[in-house]
């Protein structure tokens, strides 16, 4: 009888561990999903500078200049449908992750084959799968037209702290790449 109490015991304390273990792993497997925001409207672009646009966060209208003031950014033009955009991705969410907290932001301009509502779902949906945290807005050919088209994606821009351009990159590339860019005005 004692056997059969001690057994009952062993397997209910097993049930409750494995249980424990997997509620702890169903957490840390749970992605955050990635923000992304439609365009409101673009401004007129000013010569070598980035191109200030509104967009709508939390029902209130804001700035992308406001939102990148004083910082170095790292722009990346790219599409969900685009095969060299998606093996970057990686490489451009650890530069996320290991500049944070810096003066610096990764943001990413989808240009996706699609309307803007289906955009978003799209990129939200891929983004949040592939682990992308940094914030992402879709393109739209009111945005391109002011950056003066934007022949081949993916497209990274280098951005100093004023907002001026110091380099554009065409085609994929990888993190020492990007970084040694990046280093270059992240001073």
């Amino acid at each position: 009888m004692l056997k059969k109490i001690i057994a009952l015991a062993l397997v209910v304390a097993l049930y409750f561990g494995i249980s424990s273990i997997m509620e702890t792993k169903a957490e840390a497997n749970q992605k955050k999903s990635t923000p992304v925001y439609q365009i409101n409207s673009v401004a007129s672009p000013k010569d070598g500078h980035i191109v200030d646009f509104k967009f709508t966060q939390d029902g209130k209208e804001r700035s992308f200049a406001e939102l990148t003031k004083n910082k170095v950014l790292f722009i990346n033009f790219w599409g969900t449908w685009c095969g060299p955009c998606r093996r970057e991705i990686p490489d451009i969410i650890e530069i996320s992750k290991d500049l944070k907290g810096k003066d610096f932001m990764v943001i990413g301009i989808a240009l996706e084959h699609a309307t803007a509502t289906a955009a978003a779902t799209k990129v939200s949906e891929y983004g949040t799968d592939k682990g992308i945290e940094y914030i992402n807005f879709i393109g739209n050919d009111d945005l391109k037209r002011a950056y003066g088209g934007i022949p081949a994606v993916p497209t990274t821009l280098i951005v100093d702290k004023t907002g001026k351009i110091v380099e554009k990159i065409v085609g994929m590339r990888d993190k020492n790449t990007f970084m040694a860019s990046i280093n270059r005005v992240l001073k």
